[in-house]
């Protein structure tokens, strides 16, 4: 028996003697609160909501190759995708989107500036709900992160206080589409 097998029978062990309920790992708890283990605010999405960061998601998982529609509704084809990368990447598969599965997306989503994929066009839906905020006109959602979508995250990261660099990082993604992001 291995180390990491020998610890998980331990843990449930003594969560059954302590509660008579397992305690789950952090990974399966990404829906019982925003925070995520490195501290921001995520929004939680489920079954039954339509809205933009719905659509930034959906995009997100067209990036890693597990294919959904996009109609900003979360249905039951999003929730088995969401499922899917949440199985994929080591996450407790229960089809919400947390802290923890936010956090994985956005680290898996480093776009940077001449790329051209959907991580793309989740960027510049997350920047047309923030242009919102402001009256501008909509970003056309293209995929290519040229001189349009370059400036509207240059001027969404100076508006926040955040580094103006052409490489999306996590902070920037959660920033985006954080509970207090633009237009919430």
């Amino acid at each position: 028996m291995n180390v990491k097998r020998f610890a998980v029978i331990g843990l449930t062990a003594g969560a059954v003697v302590a509660g008579g309920a397992v305690l789950a790992g952090p990974a399966s708890a990404d829906t019982a609160t925003h925070t995520s283990p490195n501290g921001p605010d995520w929004p939680v999405l489920q079954r039954g909501q339509a809205n933009e960061h719905v659509r930034t998601v959906q995009w997100l998982l067209n990036c890693k190759n597990i294919k959904v529609d996009v109609p900003s509704h979360f249905g039951p084809k999003t929730q088995a995708a969401v499922k899917t990368y949440q199985s994929r990447y080591g996450l407790s598969p229960d089809g919400k989107v947390g802290a923890y599965t936010w956090s994985e997306m956005a680290r898996g989503a480093q776009i940077k500036y001449k790329d051209r994929n959907d991580c793309v066009r989740a960027l510049q839906v997350a920047l047309n709900v923030y242009r919102h905020s402001t009256g501008a006109k909509d970003l056309p959602i293209t995929g290519y992160f040229g001189p349009k979508t370059r400036t509207s995250l240059h001027k969404f990261q100076t508006t926040y206080g955040l580094h103006v660099q052409d490489v999306l990082t996590v902070t920037t993604w959660n920033r985006l589409t954080g509970p207090e992001s633009p237009g919430e």
